[in-house]
């Protein structure tokens, strides 16, 4: 292999010669397949984006687009480096929010992973009051699944996260719970057996029930409901895990479901849904806080003594 092309001369050539407009400009073009757009979208013209292009082939010395009648579109060695790309992109996006939030007196921004039991159980209605009595923080909340959020916090793009406890703790890590959880039926705030003080499974079945996905804990949850029963009902032509399109259609729709307490219970107080008395003690494993034992930000300590101080 010619030294050129080792994978040490070519991070050397790129980290002398790459300038970051020329990498967003190849993003930009594959997400678009043209480079006229892809020029004005940061305001060049197309003569000198097609420059930039075409420096950035001659220095890694490969076609990074295929051109056709209608515009291009990324060689197959293009499309390996684009989510690289985008993920250092996103890096770079970081930096400068932080480097902004540092510029108006924020003493840190901390970034917190949540399920959406979390988020509608309680940090929607405590982060407010938490950062009115820490104005020196910025807080920035991504939502997401248990499993990405734990890759998250391990990777340490997450400085914690809010999730159910996990079967076992990963090195280096504790987990302080918050809430309890419990399994209900929910439907809409007219349905028919919304004024019923017991139902039964078997009460359930001419019921038209959403199914969550396979694989999920409501979805375990809804056959072990029915398992006495022998048979399921039936179902819904709606399967969702989204918390939006499930209030929508359990709100216009005769439809029931079974879901976490936690994540619907701002929509429960508020008259949206309504709870149904079903017999059925299926219980979560508790909701709380995953951090690092060791966490480098000050922030993570403060809000999780402030969730514990306020859920206790």
């Amino acid at each position: 292999m010619p030294n050129s092309w080792r994978s040490s001369a070519l991070l050397n050539r790129l980290l002398a010669r790459t300038r970051l407009r020329q990498l967003q400009l190849l993003v930009l073009i594959a997400d678009l397949g043209s480079i006229q757009r892809a020029a004005e979208a940061v305001g060049q013209t197309q003569s000198s984006a097609t420059k930039a292009l075409s420096e950035l082939e001659r220095m890694v010395g490969l076609p990074l687009f295929e051109r056709h009648a209608r515009g291009v579109r990324p060689t197959l060695t293009c499309r390996d480096l684009l989510p690289l790309l985008r993920s250092m992109l996103g890096s770079l996006t970081g930096c400068a929010e932080r480097l902004a939030a540092a510029a108006e007196g924020a003493q840190g921004v901390l970034s917190v992973g949540a399920i959406t039991g979390a988020l509608s159980g309680f940090l929607g209605r405590e982060l407010g009051p938490f950062l009115e009595h820490n104005p020196q923080l910025r807080v920035e909340v991504v939502e997401d699944s248990h499993h990405a959020l734990l890759a998250a916090l391990a990777a340490r793009t997450l400085d914690m996260v809010l999730v159910r406890e996990p079967p076992t703790l990963a090195s280096g890590t504790r987990f302080v719970p918050l809430l309890q959880d419990k399994v209900v039926a929910v439907a809409g705030p007219s349905h028919p057996l919304r004024r019923k003080r017991f139902l039964h499974a078997d009460q359930m079945l001419e019921q038209r029930w959403v199914l969550a996905p396979l694989s999920t804990q409501m979805h375990e949850a809804f056959e072990r409901l029915f398992e006495p029963c022998d048979q399921l009902p039936r179902h819904s032509p709606l399967i969702t895990r989204s918390l939006p399109m499930l209030l929508e259609y359990l709100r216009t729709t005769d439809a029931v479901a079974l879901t976490p307490l936690s994540v619907v219970q701002p929509f429960v107080q508020a008259g949206w849904l309504q709870v149904l008395a079903l017999q059925f003690p299926a219980t979560l494993s508790a909701i709380g806080v995953l951090v690092s034992e060791a966490p480098e930000k000050q922030g993570v300590a403060l809000l999780t003594d402030y969730l514990v101080q306020r859920l206790a």
